[in-house]
């Protein structure tokens, strides 16, 4: 493909904040994290190899009775948000990168087996209950 050497306008730009994905045959309830799998489709998050996380379902979607790419979902892919910690979170734990656990629960790298990552913990609420920032992956 060739460079462009004019001013070019896009119409297909949108924010991005809020994406559609096929979905995996399997039901996703509004609020839960979202990965997509190998095959490409969105499932519940978890802790399985080859999972990417994506965001943060905005509705609840049932695709169990039909085939994976029949329905898409929306998921939020920013903001912060509160999540259940596998383990004992601590004041400590702040600003450390987190991972997928299952599809609300986070936890710290080396207690999970794949290290699927969701973001940064920015607050520290209970012993089970972090605040975790999905934009900040770096």
């Amino acid at each position: 493909m060739t460079a462009i050497t004019v001013a070019k306008k896009s119409t297909d730009r949108q924010n991005g904040d809020v994406l559609s994905f096929k979905q995996a045959a399997v039901t996703i309830p509004e609020g839960a994290i979202v990965s997509v799998n190998a095959a490409g489709y969105a499932t519940n998050g978890s802790d399985a190899a080859n999972d990417v996380f994506v965001g943060i379902a905005e509705e609840t979607v049932d695709n169990s009775a039909g085939s994976a790419g029949d329905k898409s979902i929306k998921v939020r892919r920013t903001g912060v948000y509160t999540f259940v910690f596998s383990g004992t979170a601590t004041i400590a734990d702040v600003n450390t990168l987190c991972y997928v656990s299952d599809n609300q629960t986070v936890a710290l790298a080396a207690t999970t087996t794949n290290d699927v990552l969701i973001g940064r913990i920015v607050e520290f609420v209970t012993a089970t209950k972090v605040r975790v920032d999905i934009r900040d992956r770096a």
